[in-house]
């Protein structure tokens, strides 16, 4: 029954339930891995030194404990009551560096408790001063924020002061140390111990694998070289029950990690100048590179400074065969350590900023420049790099709420050009060394002469067996057999150069179309708003204008109303072909595959109509971080095949049905089937080949690029398969990576 009340007005405050906590939690804190980081992060916020996560008990959901010990400053009784217990303080905005180490804290936005009731039930926190003589301890039934009939200010939680058992000489504090490590009575005296009971969820072989790995990389290599912190050090164990016992010890590194063959390090300014030292792993003195990095625009960065460190390796398996060798490990084990660390991470003041540098966290794109020229660049598998930046230099990069990356903008923009500017300094010294010039001594004094740079003869220059056809003429010239297979094998490689120069330069149409595509939606757009302007100026001239010629006033009024409906037609098709132009379209962000195959199938609507194809869409929905350019392509390159085919058959039978099935957490499967004439039994084998194609006047690269897209961008597959969904054809792409 409602409550009537003859009020008209007053005050009421927000009275937030229990849950509202937990609920918190569990959206700011993304996994359990990220909250045991962001209490290493607390502890590291504290002045500790060493941080021991340990793990005991069965490791099972609604058992088993974890213990995050740190031997930090502590906390006070009014630091618990008036900050701890406060979520979402101010106290660390107001004191921007720690207590006696002056470190950079971390925990600014105060939800790092929130990690403790992510991870178990119960939280116990054990916390001792260093100037005192007594310990607290306080008491979090985090399961009384499941209750849903109880208030936020309902909940209570138990706190007492006691002399000290556990942050003592002898007592729990004393595990971060090893048994032949002597720590003074002083060292014992203080620091924190967060104890959670009740596990909210089993950890697996795979979570305990991926929390040292992000541990190992929690720590910027550049920590303690700076003045502020080089007396400082900050140390994470791992304490783990069997059967993950060999995880546990000191979280660090793999050693092969520490001698790459290529070496860039060194800092950028706020205004881009760079001061960069290059070395290999066979050169004593580092080479110095000094410049300033130009945007197109000339615009000052908005980042800045930072400085960065990156490790490049060849992975060929010669080289990797040899650091095998070198560290007396398996080819197995390098490749692998290699995965693990992959990436460019971003640290900011000493600690790692997630997810940069994760699996699957190409956030430079680095593998699809390396697709684009693989002679030159290098992928996201063959280098560890660091990007160190300052909170207090770099204010505009700022963190997500959810602690999971920066908020994207300019800033960030910024920070990708120029790191990637900076790796392209590596990338072509790499490519002078793999790639060394023909030396030859001069035939005459050069002082009285220009020095020019021989121009090259291009990538088929020199390409063919002219010294070979030689050699044999001068050994062999009485051999005609011999000579005219060589002269046969000769002229068959310039035919197959010929074919290939022939397909590469259709590659470059389809660059140039991009770019085509790109001026067509710049010099289209002005003349569109100006006649979207144009025309609202005039329909709302008209309407107050006097009712003198009424029939003139409609008929204006009509044009200009089909001059909107026009520009909004054009408009529509710039956003067809804008996905397929040349500018760079950014970090992939997660979609619904089933919408950039409905997307793509709307580019050719027109068509569809026009040759009466039943279409039948997915109407699942499944999420993936591709980019839609890249898929649109595949679907399209597919649709317009299907359409020609289609256009041979009654029009009544002309179908596709296109359906999408997940396969597994990292494999996708799209089947595309129509009701065409199919593929000829002889020519199933040769519909991939470049320039090959069954229509008329095909150009036969459609299906070749779908291919290569699926195969190198996804780590996929583009097949033709049988299928009993439409009598035609049936092609299935299989998508393994970034779904």
């Amino acid at each position: 029954m409602v409550e009537l009340t003859s009020q008209t007005s007053g005050k009421q405050i927000l009275r937030p339930r229990a849950r509202i906590l937990r609920t918190f939690g569990d959206e700011l804190i993304s996994s359990e891995t990220v909250a045991i980081i962001e209490l290493v992060k607390n502890a590291y916020d504290a002045d500790a030194t060493r941080v021991l996560v340990r793990f005991s008990g069965p490791i099972e959901n609604g058992q088993g404990e974890i213990e995050v010990i740190d031997n930090g400053h502590g906390m006070s009784l009014n630091t618990i009551q008036s900050t701890w217990m406060e979520p979402a303080t101010i106290f660390k905005k107001r004191q921007s560096r720690s207590e006696k180490l002056k470190r950079r804290v971390l925990g600014e936005k105060g939800v790092g408790r929130f990690a403790a009731s992510k991870l178990a039930d119960f939280l116990e926190v054990v916390t001792r001063r260093t100037e005192s003589d007594k310990e607290i301890r306080v008491f979090f039934d985090w399961s009384q924020f499941d209750d849903e009939q109880k208030y936020l200010d309902q909940v209570e939680s138990l706190w007492e002061v006691v002399e000290p058992t556990e942050i003592c000489p002898g007592g729990i504090i004393q595990s971060l140390w090893k048994e032949d490590e002597q720590p003074s009575a002083d060292e014992l005296t203080h620091g924190t111990i967060l104890r959670m009971e009740n596990l909210r969820s089993a950890w697996t072989d795979i979570q305990f694998k991926d929390l040292q790995r992000r541990l190992s990389r929690l720590i910027s290599p550049f920590f303690g070289e700076d003045e502020v912190s080089r007396n400082d050090t900050f140390q994470v164990y791992l304490d783990l029950p069997d059967p993950f016992e060999s995880l546990s010890g000191l979280v660090r590194p793999s050693d092969a990690l520490k001698k790459p063959p290529y070496e860039l390090k060194g800092c950028v300014d706020s205004t881009g100048y760079y001061n960069f030292t290059f070395r290999t792993a066979n050169q004593k003195d580092p080479e110095q590179l000094v410049g300033q990095f130009l945007f197109k625009d000339q615009h000052i960065p908005l980042c800045g400074p930072f400085c960065i460190e990156f490790r490049v390796w060849d992975r060929d398996r010669p080289s990797l065969e040899e650091m095998a060798r070198k560290y007396s490990s398996t080819l197995r084990n390098i490749r692998g350590d290699l995965d693990d660390a992959a990436g460019v991470n971003i640290y900011r003041d000493g600690f790692r900023v997630l997810p940069y540098g994760e699996a699957r966290n190409d956030w430079l794109r680095l593998d699809y420049r390396r697709f684009l020229n693989p002679t030159l660049r290098i992928s996201n598998n063959q280098i560890v790099g660091y990007v160190l930046i300052s909170a207090d230099e770099n204010p505009e990069l700022r963190d997500q709420s959810n602690r999971e990356g920066l908020i994207e903008g300019p800033a960030l923009d910024d920070l990708r050009e120029l790191v990637i500017m900076a790796l392209a300094t590596l990338e072509e010294k790499r490519y002078d060394i793999r790639h060394p010039r023909e030396t030859t001594q001069p035939t005459e004094p050069q002082s009285n002469k220009k020095q020019t740079q021989p121009s090259a003869g291009g990538l088929f220059s020199n390409f063919g067996l002219a010294d070979v056809h030689n050699l044999v003429m001068q050994r062999h010239p009485e051999d005609t057999a011999l000579l005219a297979f060589v002269g046969e094998k000769e002229k068959d490689l310039e035919r197959r150069v010929e074919e290939v120069q022939e397909v590469l330069a259709r590659y470059r149409q389809l660059a140039t179309l991009g770019q085509l595509i790109d001026s067509v939606l710049h010099d289209g757009r002005a003349p569109i708003s100006k006649i979207n302007n144009e025309s609202y100026l005039g329909q709302r001239d008209i309407k107050n204008a006097d009712d003198c010629n009424e029939k003139l006033l409609a008929q204006l009024g009509k044009r200009f109303g089909v001059i909107s409906n026009q520009s909004e037609v054009i408009a529509t098709v710039f956003r067809k072909i804008e996905p397929f132009g040349g500018r760079k379209r950014g970090r992939p962000a997660q979609i619904s595959l089933e919408k950039i195959i409905a997307d793509a199938f709307f580019v050719l609507d027109t068509e569809i109509a026009q040759e009466g194809v039943q279409v039948s869409l997915p109407e699942t929905e499944t999420k993936v971080t591709v980019d839609q350019a890249e898929i649109q392509e595949v679907i399209i390159n597919l649709l317009q095949n299907s359409l020609y085919w289609l256009s041979l058959v009654p029009r009544s039978d002309r179908k596709i049905i296109v359906q999408v099935d997940r396969r597994g957490q990292d494999e996708v499967e799209i089947l595309f089937s129509d009701s065409g004439p199919g593929v000829k039994p002889d020519s199933r084998e040769r519909i991939f080949d470049p320039y090959y194609s069954t229509k008329p006047n095909g150009i036969g690269l459609g299906l070749t690029i779908a291919g290569e897209i699926v195969s190198e961008y996804y780590a996929g597959k583009l097949e033709l398969v049988d299928s009993d969904l439409l009598p035609g054809a049936t092609f299935r792409i299989i998508l393994g990576r970034r779904v």
